[in-house]
């Protein structure tokens, strides 16, 4: 359905004389992104309406966003597959923040946050064939991505000391463990990739 709205939309422009022909590939893409961002934006605000966690919501997704743009991780192969991941890891989400036991959410924040921060030091930024980017500018995103999930680890230290309700400073490092796994579902993909490509090769030199 948005896959048909972007070209929809698209030709629309096209025939108005708005965009050109030729950048067609390019708008549609543009549109599937944003129609995509709306969507699972609603969703996960209606979701967190009705299961009373706006707030953890929304502090997960601060952990989540930013860092997610610099560091980049997981690109599912279509919208779809994107959406159900999504609403499938912020579910477990939900389940962690409502019903983890008050007596463990400070081992919990610190063993998520450490786990993200050694994931983001070896695996940032994760390579995407959709957006290449040059090794000056990887090297930019690495440090940047260091920088913020370091700035995340002062925030979550400061709001578990000032804080009473723990679970906010969890919502924070859940945000930032997603990025960390992403990238580490993103790292085995490329060299999974990577070693497939190698063997297609050797495949043709035994020939």
């Amino acid at each position: 359905m948005i896959t048909r709205m972007s070209r929809d939309i698209s030709s629309f422009f096209i025939v108005q004389g708005i965009i050109y022909n030729e950048d067609r590939e390019v708008y549609e893409y543009s549109f599937e992104i944003l129609f995509s961002t709306i969507l699972s934006f609603i969703v996960l605000a209606v979701i967190a309406v009705v299961s009373n966690t706006v707030m953890y919501t929304t502090l997960y997704m601060i952990g989540f966003i930013p860092l997610r743009l610099i560091a980049g991780g997981y690109h599912a192969k279509n919208h779809f597959r994107c959406f159900t991941l999504l609403i499938l890891t912020y579910s477990l989400f939900l389940v962690i923040i409502k019903y983890i036991a008050y007596d463990y959410l400070i081992e919990t924040t610190v063993l998520c946050l450490l786990i993200s921060i050694i994931q983001i030091f070896i695996f940032s930024p994760s390579e995407d064939e959709n957006k290449p980017v040059t090794e000056k500018e990887t090297d930019i995103f690495r440090k940047r991505s260091r920088y913020v999930i370091i700035g995340y680890t002062v925030l979550v230290g400061v709001m578990s000391f000032f804080l009473r309700d723990l679970r906010f400073a969890l919502s924070i490092t859940l945000g930032n463990l997603t990025v960390a796994i992403s990238l580490l579902a993103s790292h085995m993909k490329v060299k999974h990739k990577k070693k497939d490509f190698r063997n297609v090769q050797r495949g043709g030199h035994d020939k």
